[in-house]
């Protein structure tokens, strides 16, 4: 091959070379390589997140479960005990006395004497003559009504000192139209004495 012919082959042989070096260059340059990046894993981004969303739900899925325990006595029971209490009780100035009324009832039902519910022991045949369907319910006999039934459920999860002013084994109550006596058997001679501290009293003195 002369000098002539060889010169056009390493001209040919050259550009190939700087158009490879060239795609090359392109392929790594800096605009090429960069790239956005990566989002993170699922598992990151719940490690990072889901103690957010916890924090901020939990004082509202605490207040749903607050509400969901809380007590709320029956109505037909805060009813028919207002209209006991009407009949036996509505002249007796004494709220404790009163109140005791209603933890003679709550203490018929435990005792396994009588019948197990509220409203199966008030309305129990020649035992609360004071009762009638018939009584007016006021407002402050519903109140005392359900405040007892409140601690009496307490006092049955467990929970002490709930405010119960008169013994579970008193069962039987006469009274005069102002004062009441408390017995555990019928027209016994021995009557309560009120050792019990009163919420109602406390209540009272803060007044």
């Amino acid at each position: 091959m002369t000098a002539a012919q060889i010169g056009p082959v390493i001209l040919r042989k050259m550009t190939r070379v700087a158009l490879a070096l060239l795609v090359g260059m392109t392929l790594i340059s800096p605009t090429a390589c960069d790239k956005a990046e990566p989002e993170p894993a699922a598992a990151e981004w719940t490690r990072g997140q889901r103690p957010a969303v916890a924090v901020e739900r939990m004082p509202e899925r605490a207040a749903v479960e607050a509400a969901e325990d809380e007590y709320i006595p029956p109505a037909a029971e805060v009813e028919a005990l207002a209209k006991m209490l009407y009949g036996e009780a509505r002249g007796v100035t004494s709220k404790t006395e009163q109140a005791a009324c209603v933890w003679v009832v709550l203490n018929r039902v435990d005792n396994p004497r009588f019948p197990g519910t509220v409203l199966e022991v008030i309305k129990a045949p020649a035992q609360f003559a004071g009762y009638s369907e018939d009584n007016p319910v006021t407002e402050e006999l519903k109140s005392l009504a359900a405040d007892v039934l409140t601690r009496h459920n307490a006092e049955k999860e467990g929970k002490e000192n709930v405010g119960r002013v008169i013994p579970p084994e008193y069962l039987f109550f006469t009274g005069d139209g102002e004062r009441n006596s408390f017995t555990k058997d019928w027209k016994s001679a021995e009557t309560w004495e009120w050792t019990l501290e009163s919420p109602y009293e406390a209540e009272k003195a803060v007044q």
